[in-house]
C-alpha cells in the first residue's frame, strides 16, 4: 500500500516520533499542562537519518529510539540506535543484518536497561553493554513487538501472505498463531500488545483483491489465555488499516490507524480509532483542522483514563503535512477525544 512506504512517510514518521518523545518525557500521569520542546538528537551520515520508534525504559530516565541512516559508501540504509540518559541523546553502535547490505530497525521495546529489543531487517537485543544479534522467528517478517520479560518476547507480522504471531520463550521462537489469507489474498499484523494477565492482542489488516474496490478490512486477533479468535471490528471506509494497539489495565483496548474512503474515485484518509469494551466500536476522531486528511500511526496509554495517539494530517492552510496529536480522557463510559 502506497501510504506505508516512501520518503514522505519516512519524514512523517520521524516527526511523529519527536512528538511521541515529547509526550513520554513531558506529560505527567495527572492531567497536567504539557510544554512541548524540540530535543536535539545526533545524526549519522549526511543523506538521511530517521528514527522509527521510541521506548521509555520502565522506572528509569533512559529511553531508546531506533531507525536507520543512509551510508553513502555502501549505498544502503544501516541500523541506528540512540539512547537518552536523562539529559541528552547519543548514538550507540548497533548490529546490521549483513556487512554491506540494507538494514533498518522499525520497532523497539524494553523491560529494563539490560533487556532492550529492536526488530526490523533483523532482531537484536541490548544486554546492558552492547547490541547483539538474536535469532529471528523462522519465515516471519516481524512488524510488531512486545517485550514481556527477559525470557519472553512476542512479535507479529506476516509469513508469505498470512498474518503471523510468534513468541520467544527461554531462547526459542515458536509460531503461536497464523491468520490464513484464504479468500483475502493478503493478511498482515502491524502491532501486538500483551496485557498484565497474559492476554494478547494483535492488529493489522487484510485485503481482498477480487472484490470490487479491493477492500481492506481492519484485523484484530485476541488470545484469551486459552484460544485465539479473530474479533469483529468496524470498517467505516473501503480501506481500513490498524497500525498500533494498546491494552489498558482495566481491560479496555484501543487500536489506531487509517480509514481510506475511495468512493469519490480518489483516496481520502481519515483517522481510525477503535475501542474495545467487550465489543469493538469506532470513535470519532477530531480533525487536525477543517478539511484536512488525517491518519494515526501510534497509540500509548498513560493510564486507563488517559490515552494518547499520534499521526499526521495534510493541512489545507499550510499545504504541508503536520503532526497530529490526539488525547482520549475517560468521561463516564464514553470518554472524550481532543486534538
Amino acid at each position: 500500500m502506497s501510504s506505508r512506504s516512501g520518503p514522505a512517510r519516512t519524514r512523517l514518521r520521524l516527526t511523529i516520533i519527536l512528538f511521541t518523545l515529547a509526550v513520554v518525557l513531558s506529560v505527567a500521569p495527572a492531567q497536567a499542562a504539557a510544554t512541548w520542546t524540540k530535543v536535539a538528537s545526533p545524526n549519522r551520515g549526511t543523506v538521511a537519518s530517521a528514527l522509527q520508534d521510541v521506548v521509555m525504559v520502565p522506572g528509569t530516565s533512559t529511553a531508546w529510539a531506533v531507525g536507520y541512516y543512509y551510508d553513502s559508501n555502501l549505498a544502503a540504509n544501516r541500523t541506528m540506535t540512540q539512547r537518552f540518559n536523562g539529559t541528552s541523546w547519543s548514538i550507540v553502535s548497533s548490529v546490521n543484518a549483513s556487512a554491506t547490505g540494507y538494514s533498518q530497525l522499525n520497532r523497539v521495546d524494553a523491560t529494563s536497561t539490560s533487556n532492550v529489543w529492536a526488530i526490523g531487517s533483523l532482531v537484536e537485543r541490548y544486554n546492558g553493554t552492547n547490541w547483539v544479534a538474536m535469532s529471528s522467528p523462522a519465515g516471519v517478517a516481524p512488524r510488531g513487538l512486545d517485550v514481556v520479560s527477559p525470557s519472553e518476547v512476542w512479535v507479529a507480522g506476516y509469513s508469505g501472505s498470512a498474518a503471523t504471531i510468534a513468541q520467544w520463550k527461554n531462547g526459542t521462537w515458536t509460531t503461536r498463531y497464523t491468520q490464513a489469507s484464504t479468500g483475502r489474498h493478503l493478511t498482515v499484523f502491524e502491532a501486538i500488545a500483551v496485557d498484565g494477565s497474559g492476554k494478547v492482542w494483535a492488529v493489522g489488516w487484510d485485503r481482498d483483491y477480487d472484490a470490487p474496490g479491493r477492500p481492506v478490512s481492519s484485523l484484530v486477533v485476541h488470545y484469551n489465555g486459552t484460544s485465539w479468535t479473530r474479533e469483529a471490528t468496524p470498517n467505516p471506509a473501503n480501506r481500513n488499516t490498524l497500525m498500533d494497539v494498546v491494552a489498558l489495565a482495566n481491560g479496555e483496548v484501543f487500536a489506531v490507524g487509517v480509514a481510506q474512503d475511495t468512493s469519490g474515485g480518489g483516496i481520502t484518509p481519515r483517522s481510525l480509532m477503535l475501542r474495545r469494551q467487550g465489543t469493538w466500536s469506532s470513535l470519532t476522531v477530531p480533525k487536525g483542522e477543517a478539511g484536512s486528511q488525517d491518519q494515526l500511526l501510534s497509540v500509548a496509554a498513560v493510564s486507563s483514563t488517559s490515552v494518547w495517539s499520534v499521526g499526521y494530517y495534510s493541512s489545507p492552510s499550510s499545504g504541508l503535512y503536520e503532526p497530529l496529536l490526539v488525547h482520549w480522557t475517560a468521561n463516564g463510559g464514553a470518554g472524550t477525544l481532543a486534538v
